[in-house]
């Protein structure tokens, strides 16, 4: 039996993943604790924010292009505070409660809320060839 391995996946291949993942429902959960222990292996928030208005919610979810055309799956979400807190940061999760954790981004200092504040999270995954 011969076996072949793909040794380059094409331009298509990455923005059939990106479309994919755009098409799946995500949520936004915001992050109160420490992050600086995270890793590729991190698949839940430190400390996640309870506050109203602050709570894990919908990403609204869409196909963009990076490099190549579709080749980018973005999930934002808005929130506006309720309450005072400190967000450290944000993870892209595939559930409302529990769920996988697909990413997070910690701030570059922590970001204090007063009520009515606005938070708008970000997440682009771009999907494409390594160097």
């Amino acid at each position: 039996m011969a076996e072949c391995t793909v040794k380059s996946p094409t331009n298509k291949h990455y923005t059939k993943i990106a479309s994919l993942m755009a098409a799946l429902s995500l949520w936004i959960a915001l992050d109160k604790g420490s992050m600086g222990t995270m890793n590729e292996a991190t698949n839940a928030p430190a400390t996640e924010a309870s506050e109203t208005g602050l709570t894990r919610a919908a990403a609204t979810v869409s196909s963009q292009t990076t490099t190549v055309t579709g080749d980018t799956m973005r999930a934002t979400k808005t929130f506006t505070a309720g309450t005072t807190a400190t967000i450290t940061g944000f993870h892209v999760m595939s559930a409302a409660s529990g769920g996988d954790d697909y990413g997070w981004g910690k701030f570059n200092s922590p970001q204090p809320l007063e009520q009515n504040d606005q938070l708008i999270c970000t997440a682009n995954f771009q999907y494409k060839k390594g160097t």
